[in-house]
């Protein structure tokens, strides 16, 4: 069941969406598939450090106008990576296979120069950390994000985005990265519970599809 958990989270949160854009039908829609590259950060725990790979990341976003500079946005990014924990008593762990799955809702507010569109994005929702083997199960954390890029309008339908992102998952509770993502046993146990969690980038790039009103 919680291997589904990000599909059904998905769901869920374009369900919300709909029903809170239900008047946004006569204004402009922007989808955007994108590509690229994630710095995935380590997370500094009670008993060592759980470093993340980088690696390539890829996802969609989903953006309704609430004007034609300001946009809600729906967005799903994933990276499928591998992590290791580094104790500072004991050897290093095991190599985990792992993906991170950011889904959010938040805002861009753009500037427009005619075919180019600087803009910055401010989203907050969920990050669910997918083990790809039965040593442990995922675990789903509020997470922030900050950005900024850039629209490149090739025609008023085709355009290219590119953009940059901080990632912040949060902790609360003593609820730890390092078991979630399945580290577990003795490398891990109870003190790896802790409010900090790794700062995370991206730098990513796609294709922009916008569909206007008649």
């Amino acid at each position: 069941m919680k291997k589904n958990l990000t599909g059904l989270v998905l769901a869920l949160m374009v369900a919300v969406t709909i029903l809170m854009t239900q008047e946004l039908s006569a204004q402009i829609i922007e989808i955007n598939g994108f590509t690229g590259y994630a710095l995935n950060g380590t997370a500094k725990l009670y008993d060592g450090d759980f470093r993340i790979n980088d690696a390539q990341n890829y996802g969609g976003k989903l953006a309704f106008g609430l004007s034609s500079t300001t946009f809600l946005e729906l967005s799903y990014m994933r990276s499928d990576t591998e992590g290791r924990f580094y104790s500072f008593y004991d050897p290093p762990g095991d190599l985990v296979s792992f993906s991170s799955n950011y889904i959010q809702i938040g805002g861009l507010q753009e500037a427009n120069f005619g075919r180019i569109s600087p803009f910055g994005t401010v989203a907050v929702g969920l990050v669910v950390w997918s083990p790809k083997n039965s040593q442990g199960s995922s675990k789903t954390q509020f997470a922030a994000t900050v950005g900024g890029g850039l629209k490149i309008w090739l025609t008023d339908v085709i355009g290219i985005r590119l953009q940059g992102s901080l990632l912040m998952p949060m902790v609360w509770n003593g609820v730890g990265f390092g078991c979630g993502i399945g580290t577990g046993g003795a490398s891990c146990g109870g003190n790896v519970y802790t409010r900090v969690t790794p700062f995370q980038g991206e730098f990513s790039g796609g294709i922009s599809i916008r569909l206007s009103p008649n």
